[in-house]
């Protein structure tokens, strides 16, 4: 029994220990983005995320030789870095909340940036029906647009109802895949429909 409860004393104390470690991490790390931000105008978006790369990189080695053997990360250990990392994160919820709720808004707004389609207004060159129905649009500087309908938006049926002609002036919003050129035996973008405006 005195085994047991020694055993579990030392593991508590070696688990205590590693969390107070994160704790100094993130609490230097907290300071040096302070530091950071104060020599910045426009401390947002990449600026903060390599900010905060930096400093906690640079806390974690100045304290590298704290952690035990097995809690030791390898700077070339990607899941490592990344597991680190997030737990120095959640100890920085405790010392600096409002830099994590910063770099959670640059996410999201990073992630609607990316979902953000692109249009193009323009004549309808041609409407094509092959495995796929593809729209072709010029607009007002000449420029060709070959646009595919794979997915349903709630506009679609202006084409799968044959509403759009030859020299129809459209809007078209699309957003661009990467897929696998069967043909051509490489990877290229496409452009997807995601809606359509008759003008």
């Amino acid at each position: 029994m005195k085994r047991i409860l020694f055993l579990l004393s030392v593991l508590f104390n070696v688990v205590s220990y590693s969390q107070d470690v994160l704790s100094v991490i993130a609490k230097e790390t907290c300071e040096c983005l302070d530091a950071k931000k104060s020599k910045s105008d426009n401390f947002t978006g990449d600026e903060l995320k390599t900010a905060v790369g930096l400093c906690m990189i640079s806390s974690y080695s100045d304290h590298m030789s704290e952690f035990k053997g097995d809690e030791k990360v390898k700077f070339g250990d990607e899941g490592g870095m990344t597991k680190l990392g997030q737990d120095v994160a959640v100890k920085m919820l405790e010392t600096c909340p409002n830099m994590i709720m910063e770099l959670g808004k640059e996410s999201k707004s990073d992630v609607e940036a990316e979902a953000e389609d692109v249009s193009v207004t323009g004549e309808v060159t041609d409407i094509k029906s092959e495995q796929f129905l593809t729209l072709q649009l010029k607009d007002k500087n000449g420029r060709s647009y070959s646009l595919l309908l794979l997915d349903y938006f709630e506009t679609a049926s202006l084409l799968t109802n044959n509403e759009i002609k030859k020299k129809d002036k459209l809007k078209a919003s699309y957003s661009e895949i990467e897929l696998f050129d069967v043909k051509a035996k490489e990877f290229r973008y496409y452009k997807i429909l995601t809606k359509l405006e008759k003008q």
